[in-house]
């Protein structure tokens, strides 16, 4: 028998650090279902779900995995999936994939205004990517969202759009058959977009 866990893992981003930590998983017999990491300024960031054998409590995974990545200074929390949210069972609504691109002079409460919009049409942001090309320079940003089939989008591009009409800011709505791998400047962190996009325009 085996129980599922939600990991978060937070180390040194060097070589060697996720044989470490997948190696770990390993030989604790883990199996892993599912796995999302980022790194920025020397951090890596991973988040993931495994199966493990039973007889092992969280804490025995916890000491575990730390101990092999010692190395690489790493933090490891462990919990159970909500008990009453059973999503393997449960089908997902129909949503259609969406990239919103946010590029230029950033304002105070940007991503606030953005994400409570979002949330307001029950759209999902399924993935994130925000990088400065200098300090204090210009912004990228880009949303993967999630969005549910009903929707009534004209509005919504509509006022997200206006967000950039000053002077410095650009900000734009497209569906995945509109948005290839040439529009994204960190092809390695939005990894999923490799898979709508031409064979060829991933070459640089």
């Amino acid at each position: 028998m085996t129980r599922r866990y939600l990991l978060s893992i937070v180390a040194n981003k060097r070589i060697g650090v996720l044989p470490a930590i997948t190696g770990a998983i390993h030989e604790l017999g883990g199996d892993m279902q599912e796995a999302s990491q980022t790194s920025m300024h020397g951090v890596l960031s991973m988040v993931l779900v495994a199966d493990f054998p039973d007889r092992f409590e969280s804490q025995v995974i916890i000491d575990h995995i730390s101990g092999v990545a010692r190395p690489f200074e790493a933090v490891v929390t462990v919990r159970l999936p909500n008990s009453g949210d059973d999503l393997d069972l449960r089908p997902p609504p129909p949503t259609e994939r969406f990239f919103l691109t946010v590029h230029g002079d950033d304002t105070p409460g940007l991503i606030r205004q953005i994400t409570s919009r979002l949330a307001a049409e029950s759209i999902e942001i399924a993935d994130l990517y925000a990088s400065r090309e200098d300090v204090g320079g210009p912004v990228m940003m880009i949303f993967e969202l999630a969005v549910p089939e009903q929707a009534d989008l004209a509005p919504l591009r509509g006022e997200l759009e206006s967000m950039g009409n000053h002077d410095g800011l650009t900000v734009e709505l497209q569906h995945e058959s509109l948005f290839t791998i040439k529009d994204v400047p960190h092809p390695v962190r939005l990894a999923n977009v490799m898979r709508t996009a031409p064979l060829e325009s991933s070459k640089h």
